[in-house]
């Protein structure tokens, strides 16, 4: 759960600002007023003065302040306790609120171009005329080629009120077009949704941010005015996010009771309740090892409360809640304050929900398991290693490598990466680049989609077959 609580106690933060800035000088003071330091605390004073004073480079407080605090979220062990530099800190909330500065336009690489993916409707690239397509030369006088996805990304990005230039090239049009664009707040929209036809929507929810809740009683009641009579709910892949949207989801499909009870270390627990009538749908939900968090709180108040089927495959097993704290120039951290249980008090943590119907994903469409390949290593015949091997899993995967990966770049895996350079229009050289590797990614998305989904086609032969009770 990346929020639970908004603030934590301002004295907190001093206490633990003016422990670590103490110096020698008010460490005499506080022992002439007969405040004694503990042992530790001074310890950790005279060890900041001699790195300080030690270290072969200048060394500023705040940085060892940092380190400081990093460290000690870190001594806990913890995989969701984290701390952020400041700057991380705000890609945090932004990430998690689900709201940022921006001008309204998703991206993607596409033979070394970024292009426009999709535009938001009523944001500023829409209002610009800007349309999916479009191919993205310059942001800000940077020329695209020359950076990275996020790189462009973060350029685009921006405090909500100021401007960004960007160059535009249409098909077609010879000529760029240039926009000088205001960035405004934009809202995620984390719901996607859609009638399938006989009385059956599929609505599925990428994360619980800030507009989650919001829109999905427009997804719920574009599916009441269509006739929609059962949904399926796809929470797969779903990290989580806020505990209030989580709880907001689920009274939409569970009635007045329990959704789920958070138990803190004092362990006294809080229960937060559904207040709404049963929901008019039938209901499958789709989970897999992907499903985490608030996602878990969703499928498991529904399985407890036999609201819907659970389908797939089991979930993460992550049952705990964090707690964001704001350092101010310090940065941030997330703190892990409590855990959380189902309806029926039980604990998933590490242990996940369990479908209903256990239904594994095609294997042939599973890419988890591929070995990493660093995006800046040039790959070429002889060499011999992790990334060869990742890159042969990922040629084999989409049939062009006919071998079993063994991590040696022969024969084989030249004329493999030749085929997919002539497929993608690239210079057919058989070495392995970072304009290859964009390629392959590509490909491997596009082999992925073109699969059938077969967890899907479970969940709606499973909604039919309850449909089909309901009328009979």
């Amino acid at each position: 759960m990346k929020r639970y609580y908004k603030k934590l106690n301002p004295y907190l933060i001093a206490m633990l600002i003016g422990l670590l800035l103490l110096t020698p000088c008010t460490y005499c003071q506080a022992e002439n007023s007969n405040n004694k330091i503990p042992a530790d605390v001074n310890f950790l004073m005279q060890l900041k003065e001699f790195l300080k004073n030690n270290y072969v480079d200048e060394v500023s407080d705040i940085d060892l302040l940092r380190g400081a605090i990093d460290g000690m979220v870190d001594s806990l062990g913890d995989p969701y306790s984290q701390y952020f530099t400041p700057k991380d800190f705000q890609d945090f909330n932004e990430t998690t609120s689900g709201n940022f500065g921006g001008i309204g336009v998703v991206i993607n690489t596409k033979d070394k171009q970024v292009i426009v993916v999709s535009v938001l409707e009523g944001t500023p690239a829409d209002r610009a005329g800007i349309k999916a397509g479009d191919k993205i030369i310059e942001v800000d006088g940077k020329e695209t080629s020359e950076l990275s996805l996020n790189e462009v990304s973060a350029l685009i990005k921006g405090e909500a009120g100021t401007v960004v230039n960007m160059g535009i090239l249409r098909d077609g049009e010879k000529q760029i077009l240039k926009l000088d664009l205001p960035r405004e707040t934009i809202k995620i929209n984390p719901i996607e949704h859609k009638i399938l036809g006989q009385g059956i929507g599929y609505l599925k929810i990428g994360e619980f941010n800030e507009n989650t809740v919001a829109n999905l009683d427009r997804a719920l009641e574009d599916f009441r005015k269509g006739g929609v009579l059962g949904i399926v709910l796809d929470l797969r892949n779903n990290p989580g996010g806020l505990l209030d949207q989580a709880v907001g989801v689920s009274a939409r499909f569970v009635p007045k009771g329990p959704v789920v009870k958070v138990v803190a270390k004092d362990g006294k627990d809080q229960t937060f309740m559904s207040n709404t009538e049963p929901s008019p749908f039938k209901l499958v939900v789709l989970v897999n090892g992907g499903s985490a968090s608030a996602a878990e709180i969703v499928a498991g108040a529904i399985k407890d409360r036999g609201t819907g089927i659970i389908v797939g495959e089991k979930t993460f097993g992550k049952a705990t809640v964090q707690r964001p704290l704001n350092l101010g120039i310090l940065g941030g951290i997330k703190l892990t304050i409590a855990r959380y249980v189902t309806p029926n008090g039980t604990d998933i943590n590490k242990e996940g929900i369990h479908p209903d119907v256990v239904v594994e994903y095609n294997k042939a469409a599973s890419v988890n398991e591929f070995a990493p390949i660093k995006q800046d290593k040039v790959l070429k015949y002889g060499n011999i290693g992790i990334d060869v091997l990742g890159l042969q899993q990922r040629l084999n995967f989409i049939k062009l490598l006919n071998a079993s990966p063994d991590g040696v770049y022969g024969p084989r895996t030249k004329d493999a990466v030749k085929a997919l350079q002539r497929r993608k229009g690239l210079a057919v050289t058989g070495i392995a680049d970072k304009s290859l590797y964009n390629a392959l990614d590509e490909a491997v998305a596009e082999y992925i989609n073109s699969q059938e989904d077969v967890q899907l086609r479970r969940a709606i032969d499973l909604l039919k077959e309850e449909l089909r009770k309901g009328a009979a």
